[in-house]
C-alpha cells in the first residue's frame, strides 16, 4: 500500500510520462504536416519533368538533340517521376488511417527525409539540365567545306583549319563545365553524318571502296550513301577528338568524355526544310552534338 510520501512522487511520474507521450505526439503530427506540405512542390517537379519529357521530344524530332542525350534525359524523368509515385503512394497509405499516432513515427520520419532530397536533387537537375537546353547543342559542319568531292577523308590543309570550326561547340562544352564545378559531369559528343540522294558511279574508285567496306554484294544507293555518311561522320569525329583531347582531359569534376557517330545516309538532316532536292548540298553535313551531364 502506497503511503502519504511516495504518493507525491508517483504522480509527478505519471505527470513525466503523461508530458512526454504528448511532447511525442506533437512531434508526429508536426512531421507530419510538413510531409503533407510538401505535395504541391512534388506536383509541380512532376509536371516540370512531363514538361521536360515533352520538351526532348520536340528537340529529338526536329534534329535539336542526339539520341544518347535524348535517351539519357528520359531514363532521369522516369526515374524521378517513379520515385515521386512511390513517395505520394506511402503518403496515401498514411492518409487513409484513423489517425496518427507515435507508431507511424519512423515511417513519417524517413518519408519526409527522403521527400526533401528528392525535392532538391529533381530541382537541381531540372535547372542544370534546362540550361543545358537553352544552349547550341549541335553544331553543323558542311561537307563541302571539309572533304573534296567523293572522298571521305578531310585533307591535310583543311585538317590544320578545322579547329576554327570545332570552337563554338568547345567553347560553350567549357562555359557549361566552369558553371557547375562542384558536380560529377560526363561529357557525350555524337557526330550524324548525312548525304545527299544522288547515285555513286559504279566502278569508280569511291564506289569500290565502299561496297568493299560495307561488304554487300549488290549495294543499294541507299546503302552506299548510308556508308558515305558514316565515313564522313567518322572521319570528323576523330579531327573533333583530336582536337578536343588538347584542350579538355577528365579531372576534377570533368568524370568522363564519350565520342560516339553514325551515318544516317540520305535522311533529312533537318526535318522542318520540305524542299530539299535530290543533290541538295544542305543534306550533306555532319551534325556534331555536345551535351554535359551530371553523373
Amino acid at each position: 500500500m502506497l503511503n502519504k510520501h511516495s504518493q507525491p512522487f508517483l504522480i509527478f511520474l505519471l505527470s513525466l510520462v503523461l508530458l512526454s507521450a504528448c511532447s511525442s505526439q506533437k512531434k508526429v503530427i508536426a512531421a507530419w504536416e510538413d510531409l503533407r506540405s510538401k505535395e504541391p512542390q512534388l506536383t509541380a517537379n512532376e509536371n516540370a519533368l512531363n514538361d521536360l519529357n515533352e520538351q526532348i521530344k520536340k528537340k529529338a524530332e526536329n534534329n535539336e538533340i542526339d539520341d544518347t542525350t535524348a535517351v539519357r534525359i528520359q531514363r532521369f524523368v522516369g526515374v524521378s517521376k517513379a520515385e515521386i509515385d512511390k513517395l505520394q503512394a506511402q503518403k496515401a497509405i498514411l492518409e487513409g488511417k484513423t489517425a496518427i499516432d507515435k507508431s507511424d513515427w519512423e515511417t513519417i520520419r524517413k518519408n519526409l527525409e527522403i521527400t526533401n532530397e528528392l525535392l532538391k536533387s529533381t530541382a537541381d537537375k531540372l535547372a542544370m539540365i534546362n540550361d543545358l537546353l537553352s544552349r547550341t547543342l549541335v553544331l553543323k559542319i558542311d561537307e563541302d567545306i571539309i572533304f573534296e568531292p567523293g572522298k571521305y577523308k578531310v585533307s591535310a590543309i583543311a585538317a590544320q583549319t578545322i579547329s576554327k570550326i570545332f570552337d563554338p561547340a568547345a567553347n560553350e562544352i567549357e562555359s557549361f563545365i566552369k558553371k557547375y564545378p562542384g558536380v560529377d559531369l560526363s561529357v557525350v559528343i555524337n557526330a550524324n553524318g548525312f548525304a545527299d540522294g544522288t547515285s555513286i558511279a559504279e566502278g569508280s574508285a569511291l564506289y569500290k571502296e565502299i561496297k568493299a567496306a560495307i561488304k554487300i554484294p549488290n549495294p543499294t544507293n541507299k546503302d552506299l550513301n548510308k556508308e558515305l555518311s558514316r565515313l564522313r561522320a567518322e572521319e570528323a569525329m576523330s579531327l573533333f577528338k583530336k582536337y578536343f583531347d588538347l584542350r579538355f582531359q577528365p579531372g576534377n569534376n570533368l568524370k568522363s568524355i564519350l565520342y560516339t557517330y553514325e551515318g544516317k545516309g540520305d535522311e533529312f538532316p533537318n526535318p522542318r526544310i520540305s524542299d530539299y532536292k535530290i543533290d541538295d548540298a544542305r543534306r550533306r553535313v555532319v551534325l556534331l552534338y555536345w551535351s554535359v551531364f551530371p553523373e
